[in-house]
């Protein structure tokens, strides 16, 4: 990393980032960027137009989706409504969001990333252009095969959920199956699968192989390997950004699947407004209470799922102080909620900051906030449904990590006896202890400059 600070900006390759719309991939898709840019990257960004802001304050160039592709999470529900209508979690509804905002967005997706190519052909004719494709951003993919128009001198998918990369080492993805014991295991997984992408997944892969027919690629064939793993072996290579440890092994991975270790570390440039209880309840903590936080996340704010749960499950508990976060500045918990003294509420608050000072973090089973609370060494339970989050919930409990309670809204005796698990049992601590140490000891960015390296090479620069 320090070699790659001194060399000039002009030495480096043109870089496109991809961003799939979303609060949950820009987050960590931005601190990506802000490394990349610190380390002399000439950067530009590829996403919907509502998160121009976010990119262009950090100093990167940036061409915005348009068309159908433009949407965000504010309008998410609007645009696509009968999503909404579907159970959580359950297989319809993933199916019905990788037609709409996976796969139909794919042209418009595709034509901002090769707007920003010829931009940079015009400007630059003789660098290198490597795309970095965030996983769940499908529209840059045709690049890698016979598309019409501009394309890259490489490209490198960013891993930031969940690995989905199909194996004989692991169940069909989604519903967070165990994992197979024998081949008996492996073959019901594989009928399983087949099943599925005949009947509830036909349609959005009919779609897939009509879209991909629209930009010039034309019908996914058997040489392509199944259509799902694209995101992982169509790009040249591809980063996990997380350690090997929180994710399941997997034998048959192709030689182009590595990991990063984590996302590129960033000093904070702001300090955080903290709350006037925070140095008597979390810092000097007299009586050394265990400290369990509490989140449902950034994006959906339905606190009877966990937070307010997780306030009656702890309530009055002796030495225990629950520190529920509402994921809103501005946000208030229901003015008829009673709020015992063990409690404290805050509507917002980073999760470095009370991530280091936490016993147990009771979340909803997101990517990112697995992975931060990871960097913290700090365990979890685990309650999640929707989108990946049943997939991560049992992955994380399978490395050791976390409790699972295999639920979106799990009940108050679920989550007392969750916590009790966590706080009685010091191999959860000590597992995370060790990812921690594992993902302080790695180099992400160092390894993004590598592999970017790697294709400049290749292209003959």
């Amino acid at each position: 990393m320090a070699d790659m600070a001194k060399s000039t900006p002009t030495t480096k390759p043109n870089l496109i980032l991809t961003c799939t719309p979303g609060k949950g991939h820009v987050h960590p898709i931005s601190t990506i960027a802000k490394a990349l840019i610190q380390a002399g990257y000439p950067l530009t960004v590829v996403s919907s137009s509502h998160y121009r802001p976010t990119f262009t304050s950090l100093g990167a160039r940036y061409v915005a989706i348009q068309g159908y592709g433009d949407y965000w999470d504010g309008d998410r529900d609007a645009k696509w409504p009968q999503h909404a209508l579907l159970a959580p979690g359950s297989p319809e509804q993933f199916a019905y969001a990788l037609e709409h905002s996976f796969f139909r967005v794919i042209p418009d997706q595709l034509r901002a990333v090769q707007t920003a190519i010829s931009q940079l052909r015009t400007e630059s004719p003789t660098s290198p252009i490597i795309v970095l494709n965030e996983s769940a951003s499908v529209g840059a993919l045709p690049l890698m095969r016979s598309c019409d128009g501009p394309k890259p001198d490489g490209m490198i998918g960013i891993g930031i959920n969940p690995v989905s990369l199909s194996s004989r080492d692991v169940p069909p993805f989604g519903p967070g199956l165990p994992l197979p014991r024998n081949d008996e295991d492996r073959a019901a997984y594989a009928a399983m699968q087949a099943h599925m992408n005949k009947t509830i997944f036909a349609k959005p892969l009919q779609v897939l192989d009509e879209i991909l027919e629209s930009v010039g690629v034309g019908k996914i064939r058997k040489e392509d390997g199944p259509a799902f793993d694209a995101p992982y072996t169509w790009p040249d290579r591809f980063l996990q950004m997380c350690p090997a440890s929180i994710m399941y092994p997997r034998s048959d991975a192709p030689s182009t699947f590595r990991y990063a270790g984590g996302l590129p570390k960033l000093l904070p440039n702001t300090t955080p407004e903290l709350p006037e209880w925070w140095n008597e309840a979390v810092i000097q903590n007299p009586q050394n209470n265990k400290i369990v936080f509490v989140c449902q996340g950034t994006v959906i704010f339905d606190y009877g799922a966990l937070v307010l749960p997780t306030i009656e499950a702890l309530r009055n508990r002796p030495n225990t102080i629950v520190i529920a976060v509402l994921g809103l500045r501005g946000a208030t918990l229901p003015s008829q909620q009673n709020i015992p003294a063990n409690v404290h509420v805050a509507d917002y608050l980073p999760y470095d900051a009370i991530l280091p000072h936490a016993d147990v973090f009771v979340g909803n089973g997101g990517y990112g906030g697995v992975i931060h609370s990871l960097s913290h060494g700090t365990p979890m339970v685990l309650a999640g449904e929707t989108e990946d989050k049943a997939e991560m919930c049992a992955i994380t409990a399978w490395a050791g990590a976390a409790v699972n309670l295999r639920s979106g809204r799990p009940s108050v005796a679920a989550i007392r006896e969750g916590v009790d698990e966590v706080l009685g049992d010091g191999r959860y601590k000590e597992v995370c202890e060790n990812i921690k140490r594992e993902m302080e000891g790695s180099d992400p960015l160092r390894v993004i400059g590598e592999n970017v390296d790697e294709l400049v090479r290749a292209a003959g620069f």
